[in-house]
């Protein structure tokens, strides 16, 4: 999996501060430091948000010995592996199918389910012209569906593994609008949410892939090119982002800081922080339903194609 050779490493040290009701009895260890990481190619877009859970862990960890809680950037999943193997990163959020792929490489450990916007799980549906012969997944047969990029969750993952499911062949196109294979069902990667509906729309695409949140937002399906269009498949839903930790972490850092996210949303500031922090609304324990989100996505994970991918 860890193919890539780069390097590139942004650090920035976040000076502790004290929140009132959030202090914990002391943490074994004085003078320690945290590292939280992200895994994106735009740096900048990035910093600021991190540096807002920074500053907040930094605040409640104080009295447990933690002086400060580093940011740093990792350009890729490999990366990220790599800094995790040597204990530069203690803990970073990330979506359910690159969590897995570090889970399974024995270098990181879910620690909280994630809720983003108010939502803690999502799912794909499956879109057509309401005036075409497309109605069920069985009618792919021989057309072409317009995916995200082969790194989407909504967009890739769950609506392949629903045409898998459902005995369809996939064929990947080297563009839109080359013939399909007999029965297959061609595939093409849209590159965006409002071209997927917009080919669809227009009819370069018999069908395409979104998640339900993605549908709803007027940025992503504008109402133009929606009208017209029908749903004619739902996936089942997975959990939609982690809150993961180092593997080698301390367990008792990992027990305070699992207390920490999950209390945060009780707080003005906690709540400050989470807006601040890609808009999480809350954190809870991977228990229940947020245990079955998590494996739903665990089964896909593991499908052959997914593997080769």
């Amino acid at each position: 999996m860890f193919r890539f050779a780069n390097r590139v490493l942004i650090g920035f040290l976040v000076i502790a501060g004290l929140i009132p009701g959030d202090a914990a009895p002391a943490y074994a260890g004085e003078g320690q430091q945290l590292t939280l990481g992200r895994i994106t190619q735009e740096p900048g877009k990035n910093i600021d948000r991190l540096n807002g859970m920074a500053e907040y862990l930094s605040a409640v960890l104080a009295p447990n010995g933690i002086d400060a809680v580093k940011v740093v950037i990792a350009e890729n999943p490999d990366r990220m592996g790599e800094m995790l193997r040597n204990g530069e990163v203690d803990l970073f959020s990330e979506t359910p199918f690159v969590a897995l792929d570090l889970m399974e490489a024995g270098l990181a450990e879910p620690l909280m389910r994630e809720w983003k916007k108010g939502v803690a799980e999502y799912h794909s549906i499956i879109i057509a012209r309401g005036d075409g012969e497309v109605r069920s997944l069985e009618d792919l047969r021989g057309r072409k569906v317009a995916f995200e990029d082969p790194g989407s969750t909504s967009g890739y993952f769950l609506p392949r593994a629903a045409m898998e499911a459902a005995g369809l062949s996939l064929e990947k196109l080297d563009d839109p609008r080359s013939a399909v294979t007999g029965d297959a069902v061609g595939y093409s990667f849209a590159q965006g949410e409002i071209n997927i509906v917009a080919w669809v729309n227009r009819g370069l695409a018999d069908a395409g892939a979104i998640s339900n949140l993605d549908w709803e937002d007027p940025k992503k399906a504008p109402a133009q090119f929606k009208e017209g269009l029908t749903i004619i498949h739902e996936t089942q839903p997975v959990i939609r982002s982690l809150m993961m930790v180092r593997r080698t972490l301390d367990a008792e850092m990992k027990e305070r800081l699992a207390s920490v996210l999950a209390r945060m949303h009780e707080s003005s500031k906690g709540k400050a922080a989470l807006k601040r922090y890609f808009k999480v609304s809350r954190y809870d324990p991977l228990v229940g339903q947020a245990a079955v989100g998590l494996d739903s996505a665990r089964r896909i994970w593991r499908l052959p194609w997914k593997q080769n991918d």
